[in-house]
């Protein structure tokens, strides 16, 4: 059963719902449901339901849709209505949340993520690309230009009162076939500001309690604890962000009742390895452990190992224990709130140096073990 790439609600083969696109022309009505999930104001044509009568396991009658519409019709969601692609029902769809404070570098993570993904994919043998047009333009557009053709840093993501309609789409790419079946992976980001003040409540954030996995990004200089340690060692940030632990507690009371696996990616890890030259520090024998699974990137290797995993997730639990970072470890294993998800620790750095100012490092790009969340959830499926 594949899942709307908006909500991310499962999608029922027992209930469909159809409409005429806006091009098909004709009269148009406000569309409270979708205003809700969308949050921007939003339209619907003439709409057709179909519950699949007991007993029934022939195809949706698609030819009296179209006739009854007078015009070619597209599916849309049931609960969001958003417009589903071509086939997506047929497939299967794995449905990633990006979460975390201002200035983690979620925007950043998922432009090199796809870069690294489509590199992996010519490795494994498939194709690795937009499953969408929108897709396609919206990466071009907020992600790859202003990255990997201008060389600079990426905009923060508007919150879901300013973004554009292109920045609403969730972000959704084909992962070819596996066992028989198509595969895409769905990306939703949101704005640090969002998840730190927003209505997590709205309709527009239910995808969260619906999603296969949150990747929670967090800056470990945004603790104060740790950023007490390193102050001397590494130079000040100029873009705050709220507390980590107050946004995980967030994206707690988001994901509500939901069971998705829980993602705690520690990024910028460049600054953390930059400390093995800082002679004469107890962080510069610890980060020039060359047998530490933190100093090794296996994320491009052909087949996922997830007992390097579970080492990475130990070492990167001790290291946060080692920053005094020990309440942000109680929200992860115990939280308040109760309801312990499936959790690992991950370490990412996207682009392998720190940027001059809003300028990428002259050597470049060197992205570190981007891919490792997404394989730790596709690999449950047999999926990269």
């Amino acid at each position: 059963m594949s899942k709307c790439p908006r909500c991310f609600t499962p999608l029922s083969p027992q209930h469909h719902l159809w409409t005429l696109p806006v091009q098909a022309g004709g009269q148009r009505y406000r569309d409270d449901i979708a205003t809700a999930f969308q949050g921007a104001p939003a339209d619907i044509g003439p709409v057709f339901t179909w519950t699949r009568p007991p007993g029934f396991h022939g195809p949706p009658p698609v030819a009296q849709v179209n006739q009854t519409l007078k015009g070619p019709a597209v599916e849309i969601c049931p609960v969001c209505h958003f417009e589903l692609p071509n086939g997506w029902r047929a497939g299967h769809a794995i449905c990633i949340a990006m979460a975390g404070a201002r200035a983690t570098g979620k925007s950043l993570f998922i432009a090199v993520l796809i870069k690294q993904l489509q590199l992996l994919g010519e490795t494994l043998g498939v194709s690795i690309e937009p499953a969408t047009r929108s897709t396609a333009a919206a990466y071009a557009t907020t992600y790859e230009e202003p990255l990997f053709v201008q060389r600079g840093l990426i905009p923060p993501t508007p919150t879901v009162d300013t973004q554009s309609s292109r920045q609403r789409e969730p972000l959704m790419f084909s992962l070819g076939t596996w066992h028989g079946v198509q595969r895409f992976l769905v990306l939703r980001d949101v704005a640090g500001e969002d998840m730190e003040s927003g209505d997590l409540h709205a309709p527009s954030f239910r995808f969260f309690a619906n999603a296969d996995a949150v990747f929670f990004m967090f800056d470990p200089l945004r603790v104060k604890s740790v950023r007490d340690q390193l102050q001397d060692l590494l130079p000040a940030q100029s873009v705050s962000g709220g507390d980590p632990r107050s946004v995980l507690n967030n994206v707690r009371l988001a994901i509500g009742p939901g069971q998705p696996k829980l993602a705690v990616i520690l990024s910028k890890f460049d600054a953390l390895r930059a400390l093995r030259d800082v002679e004469g520090s107890e962080w510069s024998l610890i980060m020039s452990n060359s047998g530490a699974g933190f100093m090794r990137d296996t994320s491009g290797f052909r087949h996922y190992d997830d007992d390097s995993g579970r080492l990475l997730h130990e070492e990167v639990r001790s290291l946060l224990t080692k920053l005094n970072a020990g309440p942000m470890v109680a929200a992860v294993e115990n939280p308040a709130t109760g309801g312990r998800l499936p959790f690992r620790y991950f370490v990412v750095s996207t682009l392998g140096q720190p940027p001059a100012g809003n300028r990428l490092h002259p050597r470049g790009i060197a992205p570190f073990r981007c891919t490792d969340p997404v394989r730790w959830v596709t690999s449950a499926y047999g999926v990269l």
